[in-house]
């Protein structure tokens, strides 16, 4: 097995630990190969979807990173078909989008919010 260095901020340190103890992993590494492993499957099961694709992309992200979540948004204006905003308080925002339209359009949109390090996080419900 590779070993391999990893710079983490204490937020997400403290989130891996947390979850370790929760979950009752047996360490650390263990716990990242696991939501590798569930990433990759998610990635997988996303390039499978084909033709036309009806879904719904929930983001939660930071209020301060708005501006560049609207602007992933715009570049994806053929596929958006509904925007909702919601402050969940003060620091914190919730956005739901409906799409429709070619799965690889649609699936490039999620893949763009998900990848984006302006995201806490990210889910697509395909509707179809």
């Amino acid at each position: 097995m590779e070993i391999i260095s990893l710079s983490l901020d204490e937020e997400t340190l403290e989130k891996i630990d947390e979850i370790q103890e929760e979950a009752s992993f047996n360490g650390r590494s263990e716990l990242i190969r696991k939501a590798v492993e569930n990433l990759h499957q998610e990635v997988e099961d996303n390039q499978s979807l084909e033709g036309e694709l009806n879904a719904v992309i929930v983001v939660r992200h930071p209020h301060k990173k708005e501006e560049r979540i609207a602007h992933i948004s715009h570049d994806f204006d053929d596929v958006v078909t509904t925007q909702l905003h919601s402050k969940l308080d003060g620091q914190v925002c919730l956005e739901v989008f409906h799409t429709n339209g070619k799965a690889e359009r649609v699936i490039n949109f999620y893949n763009e919010l998900e990848g984006s390090k302006h995201t806490e996080s990210v889910n697509m419900l395909p509707q179809n």
